[in-house]
């Protein structure tokens, strides 16, 4: 809808005798103010004042002048020269039940078109537990994939597991002494390495065996892999998320870490500091980064070098990576360097940071053992939402899948509601409130819908008779034709909390329009057709959103 009106407010801008630069156009919004203002607000005539010298109230009053009107109720100057817009209902209607064969106004596509977008998320640790970080990684990325995916971006996913590394050395330290590993042991190992640095030493060793191709070394890296990996996949299934296109972990650059050392040297960018290899990057507030390190064995920023050249190789014009804010400067090194190789420009690659989640200001650590494990927090959220169906609603149907649903839909939705650069502190009570803001809060409203319409449907060119639209049905309408407007705003910062925020506006509306306005009781048939559209339109819409964030719709709860 914004993009519609912004288009017939610029066209009546360039037909008005004021030459606009490019650039100055581009700085004209279309804003959705309160209710009671308009359905859009636009700060044109401000934006035209500072190049036309002409006051902003009465550019204003000229665009008011001439813009096109039949599709609008009303077309006011407010205030200092804003301009507020508001629909006719018959408009809305319109727009929302399109006549057979009209053309849907399609979304801006989120990236270039045509070329093809890799994103990296959940990059889970080889033989360390899933925590609830991983949860934080899976979720917005899934969420992203289905965003960009519904705006006809060609994206595909990696989950880049980390295999490769010092990591390694300890594992098979570990092993070589329990034959097995766990994180329990792999938490006692790194404790004790703070105390005794020869325990990293001797892990360092061992890594550096493996990368020289160590037969021993290889059989056990393989072996843990191996149960890792099927391990790490159940996420797919136990949290609902799109099955990941590639699954290129760490090892799989080993061989194509060579070629970018030549490159580095061919580039002069490599130089050597006490035994090991580095890129200075000093001059760029960033430090030195290590490519290799003096026992010879190879470094992540090395090996996620080689992840972006190859990518790039692959057809990828673009690089996103879904990775916590405590890895931005990896980021910004790698960034540098790609840039001083010649493999990246502006935009072509980029750090999708979030904050961390903490139990009571907690933090979580791998190497210290007080990590929230993600199966224990999604069996937990099951086990919570089972008691709280069995006290609602014992005799719902497949009530066992139900609570599945519902506990995804709870973790997911208080992850995405949050803003990514934000750090969330847990709260199950929020997770839970089935009366707040919260997945189960939409899915409830989402059946509610599905509910009526069980009952009785709406039926497309039925009753097209007078009737009183209420200010809230004018609201819903607006809202529910918002929701591509909401898709294209998340997608462009890569911020899925607007969606989520979106959703639950239009959730809250969706339960004031059903206090407010009758529908199964309706006398006036024409009034109670036009009720069964609009619940018909908000439950298609609060599907899509919740689908798009990756989050299960349910029929009845």
């Amino acid at each position: 809808m914004k993009e519609q009106i912004l288009k017939q407010l610029l066209d009546t801008i360039k037909g008005l005798d004021i030459p606009v630069p490019d650039e100055i156009l581009n700085r004209i919004t279309i804003t959705s103010p309160d209710a009671k203002l308009g359905d859009f607000a636009t700060n044109a005539a401000l934006i035209l004042a500072k190049v036309s010298g002409q006051k902003p109230a009465d550019l204003a009053r000229m665009i008011v002048e001439k813009i096109d009107k039949s599709r609008f109720e009303s077309v006011e100057v407010a205030g200092a020269g804003f301009i507020n817009f508001r629909l006719k209902n018959d408009e809305l209607i319109k727009e929302l039940n399109p006549s057979p064969g009209a053309s849907r106004h399609p979304l801006p596509q989120g990236e270039r078109e045509n070329l093809k977008v890799l994103l990296e998320y959940f990059q889970p640790n080889i033989a360390k537990p899933l925590h609830i970080g991983h949860l934080e990684t899976a979720i917005i990325g899934d969420a992203l994939k289905r965003l960009m995916l519904y705006t006809g971006v060609k994206v595909e996913s990696d989950t880049h597991m980390g295999n490769w590394g010092t990591q390694f050395g300890y594992l098979i330290l570990i092993y070589k002494k329990h034959e097995r590993v766990d994180e329990k042991l792999y938490a006692q190992l790194n404790q004790a390495a703070e105390k005794d640095p020869s325990i990293h030493e001797s892990a360092k060793a061992e890594f550096a065996k493996l990368e020289q191709g160590d037969s021993d070394n290889r059989k056990i890296w393989e072996e843990i892999v191996q149960v890792s990996v099927k391990e790490f996949l159940k996420i797919n299934d136990l949290l609902g998320v799109l099955p990941f296109d590639h699954h290129w972990p760490e090892s799989f650059y080993e061989d194509k870490m060579p070629a970018v050392l030549d490159a580095l040297k061919g580039k002069g960018l490599l130089v050597g500091s006490q035994g090991a290899q580095i890129v200075n990057l000093e001059n760029q507030g960033l430090g030195v980064a290590i490519i290799k390190k003096s026992d010879g064995s190879t470094t992540y920023l090395l090996r996620d070098l080689a992840t972006f050249v190859f990518a790039k190789q692959q057809g990828f014009a673009k690089h996103l990576y879904v990775v916590d804010n405590r890895q931005s400067h990896h980021y910004h090194q790698l960034f540098a360097i790609l840039k001083l190789m010649g493999e990246m420009q502006d935009e072509e690659g980029v750090h999708i940071d979030y904050g961390f989640i903490s139990f009571k200001g907690q933090a979580l650590s791998t190497r210290k053992g007080n990590m929230i494990l993600a199966y224990d927090v999604i069996a937990e959220a099951e086990d919570k939402v089972g008691k709280i169906i069995q006290e609602k609603n014992p005799d719902l149907p497949n009530k066992e899948q139900a609570t599945k649903v519902v506990a995804r839909g709870a973790l997911k939705y208080f992850i995405l509601k949050h803003n990514r650069h934000s750090d969330i502190e847990f709260d199950w009570e929020e997770v839970l409130d089935f009366e707040g803001n919260s997945g189960p809060y939409l899915q409830y409203a989402y059946a509610r819908l599905a509910s009526i319409l069980r009952k009785e449907r709406w039926e497309a060119g039925k009753g097209e008779g007078e009737f009183v639209v209420s200010p809230t049905e004018h609201e819903l309408m607006l809202k529910i034709l918002a929701l591509d407007d909401a898709i294209t705003e998340s997608l462009k910062d890569y911020l899925p909390n607007l969606l989520a925020n979106f959703l639950y506006e239009l959730a809250g509306l969706i339960n004031k329009f059903y206090h407010e306005s009758p529908v199964m009781k309706e006398q006036n048939l024409d009034l109670k057709n036009f009720r069964l559209m609009l619940i018909a339109k908000a439950k298609q819409a609060l599907g899509t959103g919740l689908n798009l964030l990756g989050i299960e719709s349910l029929e009845e709860m």
